[in-house]
């Protein structure tokens, strides 16, 4: 199962508070590219289009695959099958951060509910995950 998205855009909030030179003169860690960007420490860490990034992604979310193996009939087993499964297999994306297919809870921002679909946060990503299976019947 392919899914994907094109024509929208990302704040990513997450490099704008953590990853630019503005954090230096208000004493907060950066990554070294930071230091080596060129950018002024000065630069505002202010809410900027910056920050705002091409979202479009194509995502492998679902693959599944499965063999039967040849019974004759005479032996132990009636059927066997043997089978795996993958969920967030790949992503295609030019976006910077972890995932383009953003949602970030902030709860209520002064009970305003300002949604946050397409803001990322410090957003956790998504586990890619595999599953292995057998089915034998008797």
């Amino acid at each position: 199962y392919f899914n994907g998205q094109f024509g929208f855009s990302v704040y990513n909030a997450t490099d704008n508070a953590f990853f630019n030179a503005g954090g230096i003169t208000i004493a907060k860690n950066v990554t070294t590219d930071v230091l080596t960007s060129g950018e002024a420490p000065g630069s505002s860490v202010a809410v900027s289009t910056r920050f705002l990034e091409k979202g479009d992604f194509v995502r492998l979310q679902t693959l599944s695959v499965g063999y039967n193996v040849p019974m004759s009939g005479e032996g132990l087993f009636d059927s066997l099958r043997f089978s795996v499964t993958g969920q967030n297999v790949f992503l295609i994306t030019g976006y910077s951060g972890l995932d383009p297919e953003v949602s970030t809870n902030t709860g209520s921002l002064n009970a305003s509910n300002i949604p946050t679909a397409g803001i990322e946060y410090a957003a956790f990503p998504r586990p890619r995950t595999f599953t292995l299976g057998v089915n034998a019947r008797f």
